[in-house]
């Protein structure tokens, strides 16, 4: 009797120590709540609707940004737009002095009151700053090139890429910005692919998106996409910009 009461307590301690095992192997989710750096782990997965489409690795940081933005309720039937964009940091205008820094890219957006709906880092990660649903100030004073419409912000999805004139694009963004321009494809009826250079107004106002290959871009996503409507318009060089 005493052994099997032994072998039963032997047993019930060796369950109690395995559990315990499980539970402080499981590794802990880091806080992300209070921070914007794009060095913290991606905590949204992003599946497309086409299976040919990779899947996206997006780090949703929408609750943060409380700026740059209209809250709407905007439907498929309202977006047929994709503009791209790009931006820097500037460390010291005075001295010329600019990085690529994500978080002072978004504060700049915050000191002016902007934003976009998706910004791709150097290293490829996509930020996702707000809902596709609501309107995003990205786009400013602008038009099609066919003057068909004006302040194209209420029809437009955003999308920035961190880069300059003289630091294009890295790979690892050429194939982000592919995979979430078809992403949206996918789930609208986009009808123009354009450059912020091609609606801002007036023509030279803006210059970007920078040192970007933009037949590259156009030519993969028009593989897939091939009624959509993209422009070729000579950029203007504006000074004011690296």
């Amino acid at each position: 009797m005493g052994k099997k009461i032994f072998l039963f307590a032997l047993l019930i301690a060796v369950s109690t120590t395995a559990a315990g095992c499980k539970q402080n192997g499981q590794k802990t989710q880091p806080n992300t709540e209070n921070s914007i750096s794009a060095t913290d782990t991606l905590n949204t997965q992003h599946s497309t609707s086409d299976n040919q489409h990779p899947t996206l690795n997006i780090k949703d940081i929408t609750s943060q940004v409380t700026w740059g933005y209209r809250q709407e309720n905007r439907t498929k039937n309202d977006i047929d737009i994709i503009v791209v964009h790009s931006n820097y940091h500037v460390v010291n205008q005075a001295k010329q002095q600019f990085d690529f820094d994500v978080d002072g890219c978004i504060k700049q957006f915050k000191d002016g009151g902007t934003s976009a709906h998706y910004m791709i880092t150097r290293d490829g990660t996509i930020l996702k700053m707000v809902d596709e649903k609501n309107v995003a100030y990205h786009a400013g004073k602008s038009a099609l090139p066919d003057g068909s419409r004006k302040w194209l912000n209420a029809s437009s999805i955003g999308i920035e890429v961190i880069s300059m004139k003289r630091n294009g694009p890295t790979e690892a963004q050429y194939r982000a910005l592919d995979a979430l321009i078809k992403d949206i494809c996918s789930r609208y009826d986009i009808k123009y692919l354009v450059r912020h250079s091609d609606i801002a107004t007036p023509l030279g106002r803006k210059d970007d998106p920078w040192g970007m290959d933009w037949k590259r871009v156009c030519d993969n996503v028009k593989a897939k996409y091939p009624n959509i409507t993209t422009y070729n318009i000579p950029v203007k060089n504006n000074p004011q910009f690296k």
